[in-house]
């Protein structure tokens, strides 16, 4: 049982990513002694009572925050974890599936119509993703997917900065591509820094701690279901599931990148990978 259920004085420890990109990155021992106050900061968080989790170092498509903290239904992540189908690290194979729901069956021209995509774009990638069970042909060209792929929860980035109040802004914002939002933990800046912080992360609806004190917390805010998807898919392959990833999007392009298509018709971006 790897969910923990916190009371008021409860500091979770943390779990160590299980898969890694590039190495195991640096970090100085001042924002090391930072964490005991960032793990606080966890389990103060909206619903962590019903189930929370932080891991360390996860590797997520845009950026390695120092934590990550999930906060959810610990049934819906034993389901996930329980699942064959392998951690859909793909940008396109959540969106594809997201799109699907896991009872009405739906057309292959309706998730394409969902996505705001050519037909073309979901076409290539449907023989592998049927393959590996993460969708499921009810009929000729008729899709549902699997109830255990959905959203595990809300994912909290924290990053951790004994000073440069500005980089952690900027991580924070490339986490929030992936993660519900993020939280900025910091010792003790003067009251300009601070405001400026503030202000920064406001815009975001992210959180700040300084000097061990919330000084603004975390707002969650509607984001699209496929970006959930694709951010918990990352979470369980943190966790170590037991089946080689799915197109991991490691060092590929981004939907943002790449003009969103859910905005927007597109043409198959060339080069990609399967």
């Amino acid at each position: 049982m790897i969910w923990k259920t916190p009371k008021m004085s409860f500091i979770p420890d943390p779990l160590l990513s299980a898969r890694e990109r590039g190495g195991r990155r640096f970090q100085p021992v001042r924002e090391l002694s930072l964490e005991r106050v960032a793990l606080q900061a966890c389990a103060a968080l909206p619903g962590a009572q019903r189930g929370l989790i932080v891991i360390k170092e996860v590797a997520g498509p845009h950026g390695i925050p120092d934590l990550v903290a999930v906060v959810g239904n610990p049934q819906v992540l034993d389901d996930r974890l329980g699942s064959d189908v392998p951690p859909l690290l793909n940008e396109l194979d959540a969106a594809i599936v997201a799109s699907a729901a896991p009872r009405a069956p739906r057309s292959i021209a309706t998730l394409a119509r969902r996505l705001g995509w050519q037909v073309d774009i979901i076409l290539p990638r449907l023989p592998r993703l049927l393959d590996v069970g993460a969708l499921t042909e009810t009929g000729p060209g008729v899709i549902v997917r699997p109830t255990a792929l959905r959203p595990i929860g809300r994912l909290y980035a924290v990053e951790t900065k004994v000073a440069n109040w500005r980089r952690a802004v900027r991580q924070g914002r490339n986490y929030q591509l992936w993660c519900d939002t993020y939280i900025v933990v910091m010792e003790e800046l003067s009251i300009r820094s601070m405001d400026r912080l503030l202000t920064a992360t406001n815009e975001d609806g992210a959180g700040v701690v300084i000097d061990g004190r919330w000084r603004s917390r975390a707002q969650v805010r509607r984001r699209p279901e496929w970006r959930r998807l694709w951010g918990s898919e990352h979470i369980v392959a943190a966790l170590g599931h037991g089946s080689v990833a799915l197109s991991s999007s490691v060092g590929e392009k981004s939907i943002e990148h790449r003009r969103d298509p859910l905005v927007g018709p597109r043409r198959r971006p060339k080069g990609r990978s399967d």
